[in-house]
């Protein structure tokens, strides 16, 4: 290879090396002015229609975006992260100043974090997003991871095998001894008045020897329901009541030909019960983290 060439190649290069730093340079600055041109306003009666159309298209993300605002709008703030094209690029859910929930992008989830002192609520962000949290909001807190699971009407449905019923107001206080019964770390907190009964919430229930054994909780809406808890006594795990109450819970939902989506929650690391519910028809959606306080 002559000189020539090779002061050519070398010219080459710097030109091409000049030309990536020079992009890069100009990738920098504007992810800086889209840092800076992001704003963040409240959810309120001039924002509801990007609000709407927004979650609209992405139900199964935002389940309780859309559950909270329309059923319990006194107890409900939502904040929307927005750019300057109008685009929403993330939204923090708050719920009673005790439960927060944030989506959108990495930006979006640092600037709306920054919006809430968030050290005396539970927290809940998708788990590839969980370090943009400050530390200090987890401290005093257990994470559980938590896999959300969806079901479509008109998919195929394991059909339920053993007689439940619908649990009553007056079913409270054993329904919530069940709760902490099943699972002392996650739900030894719950109380009778945590139980929630309504036209939007119901509850169907196993009986044995004349007391409840396994109960699911259903909550629904125009559009979607979710199952936010199974739960069974440990003297009668592992036959099928679950999966039965599971079922049914289903069923009922989509009798509704409004309804066509099911979503249910469960630990990550509850194999079993992941297992039962793919068995069911449910698939992975997403997971998140939760950040709960820890309980004295």
């Amino acid at each position: 290879m002559g000189l020539r060439n090779v002061i050519l190649q070398v010219h080459h290069g710097d030109i091409i090396y000049g030309i990536l730093t020079a992009n890069l340079r100009k990738f920098f600055v504007l992810t800086q002015l889209l840092k800076i041109h992001m704003k963040i306003i409240p959810l309120d009666s001039t924002t509801e229609p990007i609000f709407w159309r927004y979650v609209e298209d992405r139900i199964e993300e935002f389940f309780f975006y859309i559950m909270d605002y329309k059923q319990y709008p006194n107890n409900t703030k939502i904040l929307i992260a927005i750019d300057d094209a109008g685009k929403i690029q993330g939204l923090l859910l708050n719920y009673k100043d005790k439960i927060i929930q944030i989506r959108g992008n990495n930006e979006a989830v640092k600037n709306l974090a920054n919006q809430v002192d968030m050290s005396s609520m539970d927290i809940t962000v998708l788990n590839s997003q969980k370090e943009l949290l400050d530390s200090k909001y987890k401290e005093h807190k257990k994470e559980v991871r938590v896999n959300r699971m969806v079901i479509h009407s008109g998919e195929k449905l394991i059909i339920n095998e053993f007689v439940s019923e619908i649990l009553e107001e007056s079913d409270r206080e054993e329904i919530a001894s069940l709760f902490r019964k099943a699972d002392p770390v996650f739900w030894g907190h719950v109380q009778a008045k945590d139980i929630e009964f309504s036209e939007n919430h119901i509850c169907f229930g196993i009986k044995r020897e004349n007391r409840i054994v396994s109960f699911a909780q259903l909550w629904f809406g125009d559009e979607i329901g979710i199952i936010p808890t199974v739960a069974t006594d440990p003297e009668f795990q592992n036959r099928g009541f679950a999966t039965s109450l599971v079922s049914r819970s289903v069923q009922e939902l989509f009798k509704n030909i409004k309804i066509k989506l099911c979503l249910i929650h469960v630990r990550a690391d509850n194999a079993p019960a992941v297992h039962t519910y793919k068995k069911i028809g449910f698939k992975d959606f997403i997971q998140f983290s939760e950040y709960k306080k820890k309980k004295n």
